[in-house]
C-alpha cells in the first residue's frame, strides 16, 4: 500500500485508532506494547503483520529487548528499519508513518498523525510532539 495518497493513509490511521479506542486498552508486554502498537497499524494498513513471530514470546519489555538482541537487532527502530524503508526526517514524515523516540533512555515507537507521533502508554493512548522523532519510516 506504498502507493496510497496521504489521505486514504490519514483515515485508515483514524480507523485505526478508533478500533483501538472503542476497547479496553491494556498496556502488556508481548500481547500490546508500543511495538505491538506500531505491528498493529502496519498489519491494519497492508494485511502483513510484520511482529507475528514475536507476539506473546516475552511477558516483560527487558525480555523483549533481549529476545530482539539474540535477534542481532539493536532496538526498536532497527526492526521497524528491516521492514520498511526510513525516510529523511520528521519534517519530511506522512500520517501513517511509523516514529521511533527515545522514552526513559530506550526506544519507543508511535504512529505520526500530523504534528504529533500517536503513542501508546501504560494508561491507553496518548500523543506527543513530531519533533521527538529520531528516525521515521514509511510502511
Amino acid at each position: 500500500m506504498g502507493n496510497m495518497t496521504v489521505t486514504h493513509r490519514a483515515e485508515a490511521l483514524f480507523s485505526y485508532l478508533s478500533e483501538l479506542r472503542a476497547r479496553p486498552l491494556a498496556f502488556r508486554p508481548g500481547r500490546f506494547d508500543c511495538a505491538l502498537f506500531a505491528a498493529g497499524w502496519v498489519k491494519h494498513l497492508t494485511g502483513c503483520d510484520p511482529a507475528e513471530e514475536w507476539r506473546g514470546t516475552y511477558r516483560n519489555l527487558s525480555d523483549g529487548r533481549q529476545r530482539l538482541a539474540r535477534a542481532g537487532f539493536s532496538d526498536l527502530s532497527d526492526v521497524v528499519a528491516y521492514h520498511a524503508p526510513q525516510i529523511e526526517g520528521w519534517h519530511a514524515s506522512q500520517p501513517g508513518d511509523i516514529a521511533a523516540l527515545v522514552e526513559d533512555g530506550e526506544t519507543a515507537l508511535g504512529i505520526i498523525g500530523g504534528p504529533q507521533i500517536h503513542v501508546l502508554t501504560p494508561t491507553g493512548l496518548d500523543y506527543v510532539h513530531l519533533g521527538r522523532a529520531i528516525r521515521v519510516f514509511r510502511p
